[in-house]
């Protein structure tokens, strides 16, 4: 049996270990969800929406504490966690206070044939979700809290390294008023997916993640008949046209790029910048990096805590290193660091080749990348010139030549002087390897919800 553990990565030390579930295990816990889920579906969606209003304000509340948990399970700046923490509780109260006019039937006033015809848009059942570690209470919130609202039931699979946010988020969220067994942490083996899935009460499956693990976990559901819905990662780029302040820009691209330790899936992991900002930009961007305060996640001045785990840190520095023997330019940093914990200094790369490891592939990990493109039309190519899709932005003070610039971009999620967006008002989501279907919004209510046509037609016999 395996084990999920706190192992602190400001210090190295494992503090607290969880033991999994068995298979045998399995299902009973669906047991309690589909008995959940029965009752839950039947609570009008205004009592579903006090629930999560409820959980808000427990939220609300206790930042601080939440935000130090994981600070202790992947090493998040502790400001980093209370804003984190923050924006779970404006989801749920989004989600109260506007979810439940998305879910109204649709009505069809144009459909022949029939006195009225209209969509319901009715819960599924009991999901599977299986979220990361570089958010652990939002990653949770952004699947789990629209489906809450809807009438679904969630089984949580968190990352191995968080089990105690995880199971934190289910307490608050039965604290609020949440029946038992309407969400349900489970530290469930990665191998025992498929246990789960297989079972028919269970009705889909949402992952963010890599994307051998989305490919997997898409195989074993669509195997089943099982919707799912994928968040995979990018390299994504962020496109410098024109600006009036080199330095300014820069350090707010920087900045970007190394928050949460640059362990984001849609941070800028591609600067692209037109030639005559070019030298001006890596120069501001190196006096950035080297500006960057790399502390301990419970340090007030820390601008950047440790990477989630020793292994990741090891795979960034290794990755940085290679890609300088073969050619790129180091300005500074991609180091371990000597000192308890998985820390390493933010790296600055230039002069990548586009073919390369890190010109093609995604790094979770604080490198700042820059890349040289000759002119707007060389600066589109580059940044086209991926696998991924999943967010992008352009910078200008022109906004209409960077929405025409962004509107040419191949991505989920494009953006005009601004990056690392998302809120439960607008959608989230990417396009080829990283993933497909839609998170926020009326677009999360309806992933997971049986689309039920009803038509009411006159009796053939009436007057």
């Amino acid at each position: 049996m395996s084990t999920f553990a706190v192992i602190n990565p400001n210090t190295g030390k494992t503090e607290e270990t969880f033991d999994s579930v068995s298979a045998e295990q399995i299902p009973s816990i669906i047991d309690e969800a589909d008995r959940a889920f029965q009752t839950w579906r039947s609570t009008p969606v205004s009592e579903r929406a006090s629930v999560l209003r409820s959980a808000a304000e427990i939220i609300e509340n206790r930042v601080d504490e939440l935000a130090s948990v994981i600070g202790r399970e992947m090493g998040k700046p502790h400001q980093q966690g209370v804003a984190e923490a923050k924006k779970v509780a404006y989801t749920l109260r989004w989600y109260a206070d506007s979810g439940p006019s998305f879910l109204e039937p649709t009505e069809l006033p144009e459909a022949q044939g029939a006195e009225r015809t209209y969509v319901k848009h009715d819960p599924l059942g009991v999901l599977l979700g299986i979220m990361p570690w570089n958010f652990p209470y939002n990653q949770i919130a952004r699947f789990a809290v629209p489906n809450l609202l809807v009438g679904n039931a969630v089984l949580m699979k968190q990352a191995a390294i968080c089990p105690v946010s995880s199971q934190t988020f289910q307490e608050i969220l039965e604290e609020a008023g949440l029946p038992r067994g309407v969400y349900t942490n489970i530290y469930l083996n990665s191998s025992d997916a498929e246990k789960v899935l297989e079972d028919f009460r269970v009705k889909g499956v949402s992952l963010t993640g890599s994307e051998a693990a989305g490919a997997s976990v898409a195989g074993i559901a669509a195997k089943h008949l099982k919707k799912s819905v994928l968040e995979l990662g990018g390299n994504d780029p962020a496109v410098v046209l024109d600006t009036d302040d080199v330095s300014a820009l820069a350090q707010k691209l920087v900045t970007l790029r190394l928050t949460n330790a640059g362990q984001v899936c849609t941070s800028p992991k591609r600067l692209i910048v037109v030639e005559d900002l070019y030298e001006d930009f890596v120069a501001a961007a190196k006096e950035a990096v080297e500006n960057t305060a790399v502390g301990p996640a419970d340090d007030p001045s820390t601008d950047m805590g440790p990477l989630s785990s020793e292994g990741a840190r090891d795979e960034v520095v290794e990755r940085v290193q290679q890609a300088a023997k073969d050619g790129a330019t180091l300005h500074t940093g991609g180091e371990k660091l000597d000192r308890d914990g998985w820390f390493m200094s933010p790296a600055l790369l230039t002069d990548i080749d586009l073919d390369s490891d890190l010109g093609c592939n995604e790094l979770f990990g604080p490198a700042v990348m820059v890349f040289k493109a000759h002119d707007e039309a060389e600066a589109l190519q580059i940044a086209n010139s991926t696998q991924y899709g999943l967010m992008a932005s352009v910078w200008t003070q022109d906004m209409e030549r960077g929405q025409r610039f962004a509107e040419q971009i191949e991505a989920g999620m494009t953006f005009v002087n601004t990056h690392m967006d998302s809120s439960p008002e607008f959608p989230f989501g990417g396009i080829n390897n990283s993933g497909y279907g839609r998170e926020n919004a009326q677009w999360a209510l309806r992933e997971f919800t049986n689309e039920r046509l009803v038509r009411l037609a006159a009796h053939p016999t009436g007057e």
